[in-house]
């Protein structure tokens, strides 16, 4: 369904066709008939309000208009409102049609031009081409334009499309960092206080330990998440929670729950926040997917700075015997994760089982302009 017209087209048609109309009406334009000439005038004005939407039409009916005036009284209009009505049809066809129809609309409009110069035995086909044809360049003109303001605008909206892509992504990784480590870490503490509490009720003291603080710093970490979230006047990308510092407090809270971790620290003590937050989240990912996979394992943790490259280890022993659960599986996004932080600061992750048996995983991340 058609919307309404465009106000201006329909201010430009009323005013040319008072002005076509009431210079006929008064005498101020003198062609005659007026049974040939005012009917004319009508009906080549007042079609322009949908000049936009039908121009290879509306250009059409002012050219036999044009003709009919033409062979009726012997001459075509040459009134300063036809004048301008051709030009503004002109400019239309070459405005609002891509190439095929806008030359289509060229050449419907010089061909009637050029038809009323035969029938008339006219000779001003140079100045009908440099007149109209001028007009349909601009209007040529106006046309590329828009496409390119349209094309720009798309290409923005695309960008944007794109950048929220991406920071879903980011906060989903950060989303699956925080719930699956803390949720793995209180189902183990869990299942240690459920084993102890009816032989040994005060040895259940230590794990609901640990799981008051799993879930306290998990419920921190969300409510940061979700302010970043909530605040419009910010740096709308994701803001490190976790950094250098709180290692040591994440190494010891595996060695709380039962796996055996060694750690060895060479790094500097700041670095950007953007790679000590994704230093933090892979060893949280690479200890939990070894208590996980592999159970409660020897396991050593490297983090050392090899000129102006950062490296993170983490190794674990070969299990024996050990079952996962099914509820501590990881969904495979942890991985996943690892590498798009890494190969977002530029580097590259291995992982894969070691000779011993074990499993490694190794990231190498550059210092130098690495994540901010």
């Amino acid at each position: 369904m058609l919307g309404p017209l465009p106000a201006t087209d329909v201010l430009l048609t009323g005013a040319l066709a008072v002005f076509a109309v009431g210079g006929l009406l008064t005498g101020a334009v003198q062609e005659e008939p007026l049974a040939v000439t005012l009917p004319v005038a009508i009906a080549s004005t007042l079609p322009l309000a949908l000049r936009t939407r039908f121009p290879l039409c509306v250009a059409s009916l002012v050219v036999l208009l044009s003709i009919v005036q033409a062979l009726a009284t012997g001459s075509p209009s040459a009134t300063l409102w036809s004048l301008l009505v051709f030009l503004v049809v002109a400019y239309t066809v070459g405005a609002e049609r891509r190439e095929g129809g806008a030359l289509a609309g060229l050449a419907v409009m010089l061909g009637g031009q050029f038809t009323g110069e035969v029938l008339v035995s006219g000779n001003d086909y140079a100045f009908d081409t440099l007149v109209f044809g001028g007009a349909w360049l601009c209007g040529r003109a106006t046309h590329k334009w828009r496409s390119q303001a349209m094309a720009a605008e798309a290409h923005e909206q695309e960008l944007a499309r794109v950048a929220v892509v991406e920071e879903r992504a980011r906060i989903a990784c950060e989303l699956h960092d925080i719930v699956a480590h803390s949720l793995s870490e209180i189902a183990i503490q869990s299942d240690a206080a459920e084993a102890v509490l009816a032989r040994a009720p005060e040895r259940a003291a230590a794990p609901m330990l640990a799981i008051k603080s799993s879930a306290r710093n998990a419920l921190a970490d969300m409510r940061q998440l979700l302010q970043v979230l909530r605040d419009e006047g910010t740096d709308p990308q994701l803001q490190p929670t976790r950094g250098m510092e709180d290692v040591p407090g994440l190494v010891e809270g595996f060695r709380s729950a039962g796996l055996p971790v060694e750690i060895s620290i060479r790094a500097p003590v700041r670095m950007p926040a953007g790679i000590e937050l994704a230093v933090f989240r892979i060893l949280q990912e690479g200890l939990t997917n070894v208590r996980n996979h592999a159970g409660n394992v020897p396991t050593r943790v490297l983090v050392v700075q090899e000129g102006s490259e950062l490296r993170l280890e983490v190794h674990n022993e070969g299990s024996s015997g050990y079952q996962a659960r099914a509820d501590r599986l990881s969904t495979g996004h942890g991985l996943l994760g690892i590498r798009e932080r890494v190969q977002t600061a530029g580097g590259v992750v291995e992982a894969g089982p070691s000779r011993s048996g074990g499993y490694s995983l190794v990231a190498h991340i550059p210092l130098a302009g690495g994540l901010a």
